[in-house]
């Protein structure tokens, strides 16, 4: 056997070279620990509790395989295993099943039942080694019927200690260390029904290479090479992490791709021109036993609509299957024109909610077990039909009337510019004789003209013209004269003279 080398507090050496070496350090019990690179990754910071993970529920069969022969006296290693086993079976789930056996020469049922008091587990265990030869084969096949009994859990761990080589009595069904009989077990282990059989050979010393026969029938097997007896409860501590590894697995197989979903809470139509309308964003998580989180929480409104108005927080921790919902507002509020004309906007589009999912376990189970957590929240929420409105058609009415009131003043007051007062005298000349036929006085905008000796009659319109050489008042008269059934119209600048119907008009001013 190999002794441990005790050395001061705090240093470390690098353990003897081997295909499981790993970094020995001093406990302050002066007892030696090796960690191995390819342990599971239970318990280590951030890892969830068996609380939370409820993984006491999920069964696992543990069959542990204990040399009682001749060997097991040498140095005091029985009661070292056998101490170091009190210790692991009390820190088992009550939910795990125990199989207790020794063996030398021939395989004995020590403990059947649920994991409970280590005491009474052991009760039966001897305190010391019985003695015999050593039939390795005969155990592990025991080993297998148990995990072949009705009702078996889906995880297992078979825990193989000695510290000797197979050395079976004469008559044994294992007489070598190959053959027959030992293909046909191996076969049995891999009908097995159980999702996870792990198999933990320790052997107690060097050369005890009867350990190594668990992995001809248990591929999935891990050898162990402790070089002392009080690294053995280290060891079975592996035993008790893998399996707690394979638990959350399967309590967690639910969770796997299991993200956050978004639900909106609004109407189908809002009409947003007086009041904004409110807005409930619900998230639920998935998952039954995972927490996850949403980082970077944002709303959005409705592209060039209206927009998520409230407070969501930057950071929102759900629990396993926990909803939380969020108050937002939909609100869009556009400004009236100058004048307050009507006017309406309908826009329809979804809501959106953007953020990072992930989970506060994802690190700690990784590489192990992979939550596949979906990274973002499903993006869009129902179509909903906005409308805002602005402005009274009061407004556009009055604006209208006001308009076409102006207009009209315009034009009045155009009309009124171009029309010009009359003033003077328009006299009417016979243009053959020279003789004054009539003579009439100009006021107002407009005068009618007849009788005195005058042919026929007219109607004088006075109207404003840019000032000129041939008219220095920049007053024009438009003379209409009918005659004979016959009408004829021309223009008479002021204090001028012209020709209408065989009569000669002149202007005098007063």
């Amino acid at each position: 056997m190999i002794s441990g080398h005790r050395i001061g507090d705090g240093q470390c050496r690098q353990a003897r070279p081997g295909r499981n070496s790993g970094r020995a350090c001093r406990l302050p019990d002066s007892r030696p620990f090796r960690t191995f690179g390819g342990a599971p990754h239970v318990g280590r910071p951030g890892w969830p509790t068996s609380r939370q993970l409820d993984v006491d529920r999920v069964r696992a069969d543990y069959v542990v395989l204990v040399d009682t022969s001749n060997s097991m006296w040498e140095d005091n290693v029985y009661a070292g295993v056998r101490a170091s086993l009190h210790r692991f079976l009390g820190s088992l789930s009550a939910s795990d099943y125990v199989a207790v056996y020794t063996f030398n020469s021939t395989a004995t049922p020590r403990y059947l039942g649920p994991a409970g008091s280590p005491d009474r587990m052991l009760a039966k265990v001897p305190r010391a080694p019985e003695g015999g030869s050593t039939d390795i084969g005969a155990v592990i096949e025991r080993a297998v019927g148990e995990l072949e009994r009705p009702g078996a859990a889906d995880i297992a761990s078979i825990v193989l200690l000695t510290d000797a080589e197979h050395t079976p009595a004469s008559g044994s069904d294992y007489p070598r260390s190959t053959g027959p009989r030992w293909q046909v077990l191996a076969d049995r282990a891999r009908r097995l029904p159980a999702k996870s059989v792990t198999g933990y050979a320790l052997p107690l010393r060097d050369g005890a290479t009867g350990a190594g026969l668990l992995r001809s029938v248990i591929r999935q097997t891990e050898t162990l090479d402790p070089s002392t007896v009080a690294q053995l409860g280290a060891y079975l501590g592996r035993s008790k992490a893998a399996a707690r590894l394979e638990k959350a697995r399967i309590a967690l197989a639910g969770d796997i791709g299991k993200g956050v979903t978004v639900n909106w809470d609004m109407p189908i139509e809002a009409d947003l021109s007086t009041a904004d309308v409110p807005v409930w964003l619900t998230l639920r998580a998935e998952t039954s036993r995972t927490p996850l989180t949403v980082t970077g929480l944002r709303a959005a409104g409705f592209d060039g609509g209206p927009t998520l108005v409230g407070d969501l927080p930057d950071r929102v921790e759900l629990k396993p299957g926990e909803t939380l919902s969020f108050s937002l507002r939909l609100h869009w509020h556009r400004a009236a024109w100058v004048i307050p004309f009507h006017d309406s906007v309908t826009v329809t589009d979804r809501p959106t909610v953007t953020g990072v999912v992930s989970s506060p376990w994802a690190s700690a189970l990784a590489p192990d077990i992979a939550l596949a957590t979906p990274g973002a929240l499903p993006a869009g929420g129902p179509a909903v039909v906005t409308t805002s409105r602005v402005g009274t058609w009061r407004a556009q009415v009055g604006v209208t009337a006001v308009a076409l009131l102006l207009l009209g003043f315009v034009i009045v007051m155009t009309y009124l510019r171009r029309r010009a007062v009359q003033s003077g005298t328009l006299v009417a000349v016979s243009p053959i004789t020279g003789e004054e036929l009539a003579a009439f006085r100009l006021r107002g905008r407009t005068t009618r003209v007849a009788g005195q000796h005058l042919p026929g009659e007219g109607l004088i319109v006075a109207r404003r013209v840019p000032r000129g050489f041939d008219n220095a008042d920049g007053v024009e008269y438009r003379i209409r004269y009918r005659q004979l059934d016959r009408t004829h119209t021309n223009s008479l600048p002021s204090r001028g003279t012209v020709l209408i119907g065989g009569v000669a008009f002149e202007h005098r001013p007063d």
